[in-house]
């Protein structure tokens, strides 16, 4: 998942004065009469220039920033960073390798507020590969740390963080300014430029008004005024997918408050059996009403539930993750013991997946907050990786596990053939010279989509080896089963809950999450313009379900007639898209913006996620999965390209 800058505090307008130097002696005074800027906050450029100078967009410039720390969250920041280092290394820790995981951090967290600060003004910070290393992306000076119990900026300053990390911990907000970062001006997404042209909506309204009471959203109302240019590159689809994670909101709620979804179509459960290949109709076109209940779930919600009984008729596949969660539960409840926990490996990259993206191991994060245990499957032996997570899960918990995997992968790769499939037929991309849209097109669209679903999603078994297309891939399989747990643990503001893990969206096709005990998983729900939670949606599905059979569903447990009872939530799956499937349907079915809030009276939540990623080495055919381009360039951009390519491409810039 990608990692979302938190919204910060209002910056300063942007300066042009000539530097400024804030030496020890006059700092306060310039902090306090905002020579340069307004109070602690404030930009310039490093080498003025006339104002008469033409502006040159693509120009990479230096500028000085002033940065404060309690605006820009140093604390929060420098802490998680810290945390993470610390928790992924193996080495011994003495008071040298300390030392400098601590000075690592500060010019992370440093490095990462300037990046805020310059968007908030306009600028993307550009640097090159050797520019990123620690230090090189700028001179910091002046910095100002906070007292830790008062919260007050204390009255020395550093000439440097070298300086300053001799009386700073991590966690500690400080201030500072730096000089000479390179940027140029950022080029504005179509939505920006929009809210620019009207920042109070108002064109918006009028727009819609023209269209009608019942027309489309405002956005799209407003668009019918200005040209709307599709994504057109794969780092258009980057940009596109942080820019709608950074425009949702940071404020959490608790279960009860929580937005459960309607009863529309979109909403509703479906049937694990309604999406086989097998359920398709008879002359092998997809079925219109699953079609458009898959559609509409993804489109316009972000998210698929899926009930693996088909409504309780068939337990054998819930009965498989019922025995998963077991494992999961045992896993934490073991790993809890921190002598046990340490014989787990850090984050490892597996080579052997064909891609320096692919980890597994444990991790703690946020001081226990957030316990991860990554693993991935040996292609031919399906062995359970890292290996020493056999010593914690058992051989019933490994083997819980990779059943558990195959049956959501299964699910997964049939919505993925749907969706793939539907975008097919509605661009017209089987379409026969004649022009007029056929049964054949129809059928032709779910054959290719079927090759794309076995071919380029990473279902964790080796491929065909009589196959005729380019591909290769390593020996482990890219997509991670992950076990998770996350606790609010008392953290926080005050609030009942907080978002323990940040808005994101996935770099895969799909992201399967076994719906959990405890909800907190939200999905941003575009045409509710909230965020959904999905879990409630299916735990009200389940008690209806139970109340109708005269069952009392309180105990959240479900009685099988020749079988173990089970747990509720062990019935049902949520289905998110990703970066992946958006590519793979034109841009029809946005990747789903999604995070994990937390609540402080709620039990600890545990979550087992499986991300449907792709076979590294496997190339992007586009004539043989979507019937070719159609002349769209974002299509154009990625075909003939290899899995790995085309996630190395779509990375935001500051990633790659």
């Amino acid at each position: 998942p990608r990692p979302v800058t938190s919204k910060v505090s209002s910056y300063s307008n942007y300066y042009s004065k000539s530097s400024v130097r804030l030496s020890s002696d006059e700092n306060q005074k310039q902090y306090n009469e905002g020579e340069v800027g307004k109070g602690p906050n404030w930009i310039e450029k490093s080498f003025p220039v006339e104002t008469e100078e033409k502006i040159n967009i693509k120009k990479v410039e230096d500028y000085n920033l002033g940065i404060c720390g309690k605006d820009f969250q140093t604390g929060s920041l420098s802490k998680r960073m810290f945390d993470t280092i610390t928790s992924r290394t193996s080495l011994e820790m003495s008071d040298e390798i300390k030392q400098a995981f601590v000075l690592y951090a500060m010019d992370f967290t440093s490095k990462e507020a300037t990046r805020a600060a310059l968007k908030q003004n306009g600028l993307d910070m550009v640097l090159q590969e050797e520019e990123e290393d620690q230090g090189m992306w700028g001179d910091i000076e002046a910095v100002r740390l906070y007292d830790t119990q008062t919260g007050e900026p204390l009255s020395k300053l550093y000439d440097s963080l070298e300086d300053a990390v001799e009386d700073w911990t991590p966690g500690q907000t400080f201030d500072f300014v730096v000089r000479q970062v390179p940027a140029k001006i950022r080029e504005l997404s179509l939505d920006e430029l929009v809210q620019a042209l009207d920042p109070d909506g108002s064109l918006r309204e009028e727009a819609k008004e023209l269209r009608g009471v019942d027309s489309s959203p405002d956005e799209e109302a407003l668009l019918s005024i200005f040209d709307d240019s599709p994504i057109s590159s794969l780092e258009e689809l980057a940009s596109d997918c942080v820019r709608r994670t950074e425009e949702t909101p940071r404020e959490a709620t608790d279960e009860k408050n929580a937005f459960t979804g309607l009863d529309s179509k979109g909403y509703r459960v479906i049937n694990r059996s309604r999406l086989l290949r097998d359920s398709i109709n008879q002359d092998g076109t997809e079925n219109e009403s699953t079609l458009m209940h898959v559609m509409n779930a993804l489109v316009s919600h972000g998210v698929l539930i899926v009930d693996l009984t088909d409504g309780g008729t068939s337990y054998k596949n819930a009965e498989m993750m019922a025995k998963m969660w077991e494992a999961t539960e045992d896993f934490f409840d073991k790993v809890s013991d921190a002598a046990l926990a340490s014989r787990l490996p850090g984050m490892t990259t597996v080579m052997e997946a064909g891609s320096h993206h692919a980890k597994v191991g444990y991790a703690e994060y946020d001081s226990g907050s957030m316990k991860f245990l990554e693993t991935r499957r040996e292609r031919k032996k399906g062995v359970l990786l890292p290996a020493e997570a056999k010593e914690v899960l058992g051989d019933d918990g490994r083997l819980a596990l990779q059943s558990a995997f195959d049956i959501a992968t299964q699910v997964g790769k049939d919505v993925i053939r749907i969706a793939v499939a539907a975008s097919s037929v509605e661009h017209g991309a089987f379409l026969q010279n004649d022009g007029e849209e056929s049964r054949d097109q129809k059928i032709l669209a779910s054959q290719a989509a079927t090759l794309l679903a076995n071919e380029l999603v990473d279902d964790g078994k080796p491929l065909s080896s009589n196959l005729e297309i380019d591909s290769a891939e390593g020996d482990v399989s890219m997509s991670p089963h992950r076990l998770c747990r996350y606790a609010d643990e008392g953290k926080g503001d005050g609030s009942s809950s907080r978002e323990v893990f940040g808005a994101h969206t996935d770099s895969s096709f799909v992201t399967i999450v076994p719906v959990a005990a405890v909800s907190g998983l939200e999905v941003f729900d575009e045409e509710a313009s909230k965020w959904y939670r999905p879990e409630l949606k299916a735990r009200a599905h389940w008690e209806a379900e139970q109340s109708s059979r005269g069952k009392d569903p309180s105990s959240l447990v479900e009685e099988i007639t020749e079988g173990e009872p089970i747990p509720w939530h062990s019935r049902y799956l949520a289905i998110m898209p990703g970066e992946y499937l958006q590519l793979a349907t034109r841009d029809e079915v946005p990747s789903a913006v999604h995070r994990v809030v937390a609540g402080k009276q709620e039990s600890p939540r545990l979550s087992a996620p499986i991300l449907l990623r792709g076979r590294p080495g496997t190339k992007f055919q586009t004539s043989r999965y979507l019937g070719g381009t159609l002349g769209s360039p974002l299509l154009e951009d990625a075909d003939g390209l290899s899995l790995t390519e085309i996630h190395d491409k779509s990375q935001p810039a500051s990633y790659q």
